[in-house]
């Protein structure tokens, strides 16, 4: 983000990226369960209404999104949303780099190092890998973030 800032259009309340449906680990998933239970009763009780509105099918805003489109646990987001908006790459798709529609619309820079880019995200894949494994963390149980919103609500009765 610092290192194009002219090119970037994320901000506090853009949330482009926000309406399509992610589906995260259950190490996020309890992040965001953290983070629920930290948050305010009624900013809370909105994000699990919302949680249980959602519909996967549909291009709906995340959840956790409020009125002004800021995220309600910003500290407690999953990866894809920590990484979302810039250069994208993801090891199951090498050939190919995704970038928010709103970014980058002259271009890419001069000066932008798509395989430094490339290779921060490579190497967060491996640490997430190595982090399952030392974890001894089986295949993932990989939910919507509505659905661990929902589940958190649930089992910690947060609603």
């Amino acid at each position: 983000m610092t290192a194009h800032p002219a090119s970037l259009e994320c901000r506090p309340g853009c949330s482009e990226c926000c309406h399509q449906t992610f589906r995260v680990s259950e190490v996020e998933g309890e992040m965001l369960a953290l983070g629920l239970a930290a948050t305010a009763p009624a900013k809370r009780a909105a994000i699990v209404a919302r949680a249980r509105a959602y519909q996967a099918d549909q291009r709906q805003p995340c959840p956790v999104l409020d009125g002004e489109g800021c995220c309600g646990l910003y500290e407690h987001r999953p990866r894809i949303c920590r990484k979302y908006g810039v250069p994208l790459w993801h090891p199951d798709r090498p050939h190919e780099l995704r970038i928010c529609r709103l970014n980058f619309t002259e271009g890419a820079p001069p000066d932008l190092d798509v395989d430094a880019l490339v290779e921060a995200q490579a190497e967060w894949a491996s640490d997430w890998i190595r982090l399952r494994e030392e974890l001894e963390l089986g295949p993932q149980d990989n939910r919507t973030i509505a659905a661990w919103i929902v589940a958190a609500a649930e089992t910690s009765e947060l609603s």
